[in-house]
């Protein structure tokens, strides 16, 4: 019989590890918004202070993971190799900053990068490692979610505004900042962070039974009209996209209703039964007036991808480090692996879309072979495909989890999940079906290869 207090003693450090963990993911989301510019002078004031802690949160896990781990008790996990490959990306762009004489204001975004793989070490560690996959994940959404109505909050008085085609909050980084602590996020950055509360309510509203699916529904509705109202092109059909995706993985009658919807409201379309000026606003909204034109050339982007290209081809297997998109060609890239070329040459852009490609292995993976053992983890899972869904959709007209950013916040768990599911799970799910080839001569041997009530008994092996 153990002793009273041994095991109190023994989940002591498990606490600790879990408040930890919460304080190196605060850190890494402070980081946003923020920069090395805030650390270029020593603070004068509380505001000064403020703004430089925040600069220091991606680094936080750095800084203090490798410390504290060992007096936790808590020893460093190998990462999976979808995480892995974007370590590897991070390590390069790091790389070709130091090699290229950039300053600590180039390579501090590649530190801030691997900042948020170690606050996934010091998260995922220990022992029951999915769980904690799992609690880390939700956690990062919460964290998403909090800032996303804290911002609506803020500019609450000038949120709204009256445009040329109704009500709209797009544009409103031109309209207000945080004073001293820098500008708030625009229309597309806060769309992104809408669309972890809409996939993530879709999913409970379409899984849930009787009056728990209201409050879910409503989250999800209150998500996208948001992001409608933000007027953010690519937010609107990345969470079409996403919200599309998770009702076909719904499958049975989520299934069958999405698809008879498309189809009568395609037909619909067909007969001219919607109005014509309902069309027009809907796809004058949408697109921001521009219609089919600006989309097209991506509105610009296809002139920043041939700049970048070619700034790419001057340095092809070495690149110019974390932001050289702005520093070598003075444009934001618009493209995640564009981005990623830039940075770490065409090596760092094998290694993020290797990255990003095997994480959708291992998601239809995990899907085909049922690790999803229980109604919550497979309700999980579907939520995690949709915000991936979402998220790699995104990086073709933005850079994304290709630098530090929100994206990477959101996207890297998910991978670290995927990875952790497919190592818990997939050695059983190797061996069960070993079990079930094996002829039936086998399945009654033992280890020794002879028939085990002959081996019990000691008699000789007679031959099959």
């Amino acid at each position: 019989m153990s002793r009273p207090g041994f095991a109190v003693a023994a989940t002591t450090p498990r606490v600790w590890i879990g408040w930890l963990a919460l304080l190196l993911w605060l850190g890494c989301w402070a980081g946003i918004n923020a920069g090395p510019w805030y650390l270029e002078e020593p603070p004068q004031d509380l505001v000064g202070w403020v703004n430089a802690l925040r600069a220091l949160g991606p680094l936080l896990p750095l800084l203090l993971w490798p410390l504290l781990s060992p007096l936790l008790r808590q020893p460093h996990r190998l990462p999976t190799l979808a995480e892995g490959l974007w370590i590897g990306y991070a390590l390069l762009s790091l790389q070709a900053a130091l090699l290229t004489g950039a300053d600590f204001a180039v390579w501090y975004w590649a530190l801030a990068y691997l900042g948020v793989f170690a606050a996934i070490d010091g998260a995922f560690g220990g022992v029951d490692p999915l769980p904690r996959a799992m609690a880390t994940n939700r956690l990062v959404w919460l964290l998403a979610t909090l800032l996303f109505v804290w911002m609506l909050f803020f500019a609450r008085d000038v949120l709204l505004v009256q445009g040329k085609m109704g009500l709209t909050a797009h544009g409103l980084v031109r309209r207000i900042d945080l004073g001293q602590f820098g500008p708030i996020s625009r229309s597309t950055g806060m769309a992104r962070l809408a669309v972890v509360p809409a996939v993530v309510g879709l999913v409970m509203a379409l899984e849930r039974r009787g009056l728990w699916r209201l409050p879910w529904a409503a989250l999800s509705l209150a998500a996208l009209l948001a992001i409608w109202l933000l007027q953010a092109r690519q937010g609107i059909f990345g969470t079409v996209f996403a919200l599309g995706f998770v009702v076909w993985l719904s499958g049975g009658r989520a299934r069958f209703v999405g698809i008879a919807m498309t189809v009568l409201a395609g037909l619909a379309l067909l007969a001219g039964l919607f109005p014509q000026d309902w069309l027009d606003y809907i796809s004058a909204f949408a697109t921001r007036g521009d219609g089919l034109s600006k989309l097209q050339s991506m509105t610009g982007r296809d002139l920043i991808w041939r700049l970048g290209w070619r700034a790419v081809e001057q340095a092809p297997w070495l690149g110019f480090g974390p932001q050289a998109d702005r520093r070598v060609i003075g444009l934001n890239a618009q493209n995640g692996l564009l981005y990623a070329a830039l940075a770490a040459g065409y090596p760092g852009a094998a290694l993020y879309l290797g990255g990003l490609l095997w994480g959708w292995v291992l998601f239809v993976r995990a899907l085909l072979r049922g690790y999803a053992r229980d109604g919550a983890e497979r309700l999980f899972l579907l939520q995690v495909g949709g915000i991936m869904a979402y998220l790699t959709i995104r990086n073709i007209p933005e850079n994304t989890a290709a630098l530090y950013s929100v994206d990477l916040l959101l996207h890297a768990p998910l991978l670290a999940y995927l990875g952790t599911l497919d190592r818990v799970r997939g050695s059983a799910w190797q061996r069960a079906r070993q079990a079930s080839a094996r002829p039936p001569w086998a399945l009654a041997s033992g280890q020794s290869g002879q028939p085990v009530g002959q081996a019990a008994r000691g008699a000789p092996v007679m031959p099959v």
